[in-house]
């Protein structure tokens, strides 16, 4: 099995959306990272999707005033990535959902037609869909992926192996279903991609708790400890959902097996 992590384009926001107490004003940026697993039974599975190649069409225009990609070229693109890999979107056999916010879960444009799984926690898609409907909270998630014709397949409780050596854990706080990966590799250390869980390193390393983006702070307290014994057990690799130096530590070697 082979663990790449990739480059899903760049965003921007304020601080104050990432950490508590802090004034707002002051930008910070943030990068969208993906996974690809390269899995020997099960074949490719994907880790989040980043946003659509053609976000700007798709998201409302006061969304992307408050969180604004940056840099997305050709390279940031899911379906270049896959090729450069030799494999063609309708390789995929699976795609895992941290959550379906549109920097996560937007890119599912480019699998319409398809039919690939997407595997998305219960609790998730329940508050997606509500968010929708009732306009409470309308800053994250966008119709044009939560579509009804896609192959959504709920997942119930707070872990679940998907595949062998691929766990997803309950991480709530950020969102209601957000799932952290766990994958345990052969010749690495297991790695953990915490997704919005934790940010940026602050968010992970000092407890500096989420600022505006914050839906359940109890929970996110929970789901921090769980994350950070757990990798304490492991000696896993953690990824922090959007941090520049992570991504760029961890894609210096091209893959993790």
């Amino acid at each position: 099995m082979k663990l790449r992590l990739v480059d899903l384009g760049t965003l921007s926001g304020d601080r104050a959306y990432f950490f508590e107490g802090v004034d707002p004003g002051s930008k910070c940026d943030l990068v969208m990272i993906g996974a690809i697993i390269e899995h020997p039974k099960a074949g490719v599975i994907l880790y989040d999707v980043g946003p659509a190649a053609n976000d700007n069409e798709l998201r409302h225009p006061v969304a992307r005033a408050a969180f604004p990609i940056t840099s997305y070229t050709e390279d940031n693109r899911l379906d270049k990535i896959l090729n450069k890999l030799g494999y063609e979107l309708k390789d995929v056999r699976g795609i895992i959902l941290s959550h379906l916010h549109w920097d996560h879960a937007g890119g599912l444009e480019f699998f319409r037609g398809l039919r690939v799984p997407l595997y998305v926690h219960a609790e998730e898609l329940k508050y997606a869909y509500y968010a929708l409907a009732t306009r409470e909270d309308l800053g994250g998630y966008h119709r044009h992926y939560m579509d009804l014709r896609f192959n959504w397949r709920a997942i119930h409780g707070n872990e679940m192996e998907l595949f062998s050596g691929v766990k997803v854990i309950l991480t709530p706080g950020h969102t209601p279903g957000l799932l952290a990966l766990n994958v345990d590799l052969k010749n690495s250390a297991p790695f953990i991609v915490t997704s919005d869980t934790c940010f940026l390193k602050p968010n992970y390393y000092e407890d500096k708790p989420q600022g505006w983006l914050m839906r359940d702070r109890r929970a996110w307290w929970d789901s921090l400890r769980r994350i950070q014994n757990l990798a304490a057990r492991s000696d896993a690799n953690v990824i922090l959902g959007h941090d520049p130096e992570v991504l760029a530590d961890y894609t210096k070697e091209p893959y993790y097996d």
